[in-house]
């Protein structure tokens, strides 16, 4: 792996600009609505924790928020007050960190015995959320009325003992569009801190997303309401990062994200790409862009999930290149074969050499590391370096590799398990062998 020495080519901002055509910032193309500036909703300490096999130690939890908040995150919601007494001591304590710019937030049923959980972490704001599509309805077994008067009821409650209130519609891209504006008047009616809308299984596509923020913009009565609309996207079907932009540019002020994408099932809206596409089309994230990479490697090794060498902006391949072609152009300039420039996010480029090297590569490695320039070396020696180069990665043991990958990724398997069988069935012999007895042999042989 080398470096890329001085650029042949050197542009400016402007000229760059003539030379690249943009199709993002044609004006038929940039939505009317576009918000100048965004507030980021980090959920990697919430939503991110729910990914299977992770667990956060309150000291985990306090390095990753005292990060975002140092760049520039503006909300962090931390945890569930109400699911446990260690969560809500987890939860105070992050509170009384005293964070400089975000602001902390728990989340809460609509439940009086979950708000007060949360008053007991001395939390300012918190987060209302409960599923409201007709099926969620049916399995808890109330009423479209009914719901709306638990809704309502928590928000008074919440207000009467002086805490700042948000409102996640869970599964609100199943609901029924007229439940959904119900509910989105009755939270605009109680001057709620932000109303979001949840998907929650990752239903959606980017163009029934824009209906949908379209739908709550223009059929509800706002009346000058303190409330701000936001996203919470699920990546089900790999469309999080561009349903969450997408509501961004169509009037949403505050995206759910979280580090790496991690979350349950197929995870959240990744914070790094929703941030650069955002700041690409030209929306304020007010994040500083060169730590999302120190960002991303941190939660990384502390949930111990690696990351695919293919994650945009922060992933080992997202500024590398192999290609003899890529190379050579890249030799000229930089933005031949890279959208950005990877020391914004805190990358590095990287030049590998192998089967698709040519000799500009060969040349730039070996200036890069002799720290020389214009080498005199004839084209056929060039051309030997580079054949050589070829054979030796395609003589490598794929064999051996197969191996390690397996090895690897049997550990990595290994470290994602949580509580297996064994040990579940250990602890509930524990206290509930009687109650078992005659299961306990078939279990055995299993």
């Amino acid at each position: 792996m080398t470096s890329l020495k001085k650029s042949r080519y050197r542009f400016s901002k402007a000229e760059l600009d003539e030379l690249l055509f943009n199709y993002n910032q044609i004006p038929s193309v940039l939505p009317h609505n576009k918000p100048k500036s965004v507030r980021i909703w980090d959920e990697t300490l919430r939503d991110g924790e729910q990914t299977p096999g992770v667990f956060l130690t309150l000291e985990e939890k306090q390095k990753i928020a005292q990060f975002m908040d140092e760049i520039g995150v503006a909300k962090i919601a931390v945890g569930f007050p109400a699911v446990s007494t260690q969560e809500l001591e987890i939860v105070k304590t992050i509170k009384s960190m005293g964070l400089n710019h975000a602001q902390v937030l728990g989340i809460s049923r609509p439940r009086n015995s979950d708000i007060d959980a949360c008053l007991k972490a001395d939390l300012d704001e918190i987060v209302l959320f409960m599923p409201i599509s007709d099926l969620h309805l049916k399995i808890m077994k109330i009423t479209q009325d009914e719901q709306f008067r638990i809704i309502d009821g928590a928000f008074e409650y919440a207000k009467s003992h002086g805490l700042k209130a948000n409102w996640v519609f869970e599964d609100g891209s199943r609901a029924h569009p007229d439940h959904l504006l119900r509910i989105g008047q009755l939270v605009l009616d109680h001057h709620a801190a932000s109303m979001i809308l949840g998907d929650t299984v990752g239903v959606l596509q980017p163009e029934s997303t824009v209906y949908l923020m379209n739908l709550l913009q223009s059929n509800l009565k706002w009346n000058n309401a303190p409330t701000e609309l936001g996203i919470h996207t699920h990546n089900d079907f790999g469309q999080a990062v561009a349903n969450t932009c997408a509501a961004v540019y169509h009037g949403a002020t505050l995206p759910h994200v979280c580090v790496n994408g991690y979350g349950e099932r197929a995870g959240n809206a990744a914070f790094e790409e929703v941030v650069m596409n955002l700041e690409e089309m030209g929306v304020d994230t007010g994040i500083k862009l060169e730590k999302l990479t120190e960002l991303s490697h941190l939660v990384e090794k502390i949930f111990a999930l690696p990351l695919s060498a293919h994650k945009p902006i922060v992933g080992s391949n997202a500024f590398s290149h192999e290609s003899g072609l890529h190379i050579n152009a890249l030799l000229s300039h930089p933005a031949t074969y890279e959208p950005i420039n990877p020391a914004w996010v805190g990358q590095k480029r990287r030049l590998y050499l192998g089967k698709f090297s040519g000799s500009s590569a060969i040349v730039n490695a070996l200036e890069t590391k002799l720290k020389l320039s214009d080498l005199q070396i004839p084209r056929e020696v060039i051309y030997k370096i580079v054949q050589d180069v070829k054979d030796l990665q395609q003589q490598s043991s794929k064999e051996e590799k197969m191996k390690l990958f397996l090895q690897t990724k049997q550990l990595v398997e290994k470290m994602r398990a949580g509580i297996n069988d064994s040990e579940f069935f250990r602890i509930a012999k524990k206290h509930a062998a009687k109650y078992l007895k005659n299961t306990w042999a078939d279990e055995d042989q299993e």
